[in-house]
């Protein structure tokens, strides 16, 4: 199967290529380090399989997934990330991704999820699919679990210090409706500053 990875540190890259050599199955037909690459490349050739990092220079992989899903609905996406399953691992998979993966799991453990994505599988950790399970619409889930995919990234975008003009320039959307979304996610999380927004996304691990 054609692979690309997207992830913006060279290392990680070139680690996942490394795994992937010792299965010849597995053929690595590009790397990206952007989302901008990563277009780039499936403009020339479409893979079977992306690995996608949530945290890249241009745009964020998360809120990349529906974008590369409408261009391309047959490609399969694993989401390869520094966060834990419990936190984005759900999301990803909401929003179209076909897998979720942190980057400490083992190099076993990235080729089964590889291989179950690319037979038409799901991956994503059991603990966390049982606690989806048993958890479902629990009052007792955290806060950030009920914004809508955009206010998500856009609270991820406020924690990590990007003023609004520039979410607004990254996401090709209007201040003024990124403003808008900043009040409805304040509102639903019962913030009322910036500051507080800031270390709720640190608190929560979202960045």
């Amino acid at each position: 199967m054609d692979i690309i990875i997207t992830d913006d540190h060279r290392v990680v890259r070139e680690g996942l290529a490394k795994i992937f050599s010792l299965h010849k199955e597995f053929n690595v037909i590009g790397e990206a380090a952007s989302i901008g690459e990563l277009f780039d490349l499936l403009e020339k050739q479409i893979p079977d399989i992306i690995t996608l990092d949530i945290s890249l220079p241009d745009r964020s992989g998360l809120d990349s997934i529906k974008d590369i899903k409408a261009l391309y609905p047959s490609l399969k996406i694993l989401v390869f990330s520094i966060y834990q399953d419990e936190t984005f691992g759900h999301r990803s998979l909401l929003m179209g991704a076909d897998g979720y993966m942190s980057k400490n799991a083992e190099p076993k453990e990235i080729i089964s999820a590889i291989n179950k994505i690319y037979a038409g599988g799901k991956h994503l950790k059991q603990e966390v699919l049982e606690d989806i399970l048993l958890n479902n619409n629990s009052a007792s889930e955290p806060l950030y679990k009920k914004l809508s995919d955009r206010e998500f990234e856009v609270l991820r975008m406020i924690g990590q210090g990007e003023k609004l003009t520039s979410i607004a320039d990254k996401l090709n959307l209007s201040v003024n409706t990124i403003a808008s979304y900043k009040s409805r996610i304040q509102e639903k999380l019962n913030i009322n500053s910036t500051a507080a927004l800031i270390k709720y996304t640190i608190d929560n691990q979202l960045i």
